[in-house]
């Protein structure tokens, strides 16, 4: 378990990051190769903002953020690449 203490304003506020928090920003090198394809591939032209790993139910899910033609999209990979979702974000 990670602890985090900060003080401020004479406050001490401190933050608990156990397993509920389970996101963790990666860049696309870091994928598995499956997936690394299957995100080069929906993405096409368009401009990564962020690459999430995210350990829901005991599955990792990669969560992709990226802008196309200035719209924002959103789309969950599998380790094996398979497309789990797509979406207007």
């Amino acid at each position: 378990m990670i602890r985090a203490a900060l003080v401020l304003g004479g406050w001490l506020l401190l933050a608990v990051a156990g397993p509920a928090a389970a996101d963790f920003a990666l860049s696309i090198e870091e994928l598995p190769e499956p997936a690394r394809q299957t995100v080069v591939r929906e993405v096409k032209g368009g401009t990564i903002l962020e690459i999430e790993r995210d350990d829901d139910h005991g599955s990792t899910v990669y969560e992709v953020e990226f802008v196309e033609n200035q719209i924002k999209y959103e789309i969950d990979v599998a380790p094996d690449g398979a497309l789990i979702r797509r979406h207007r974000d």
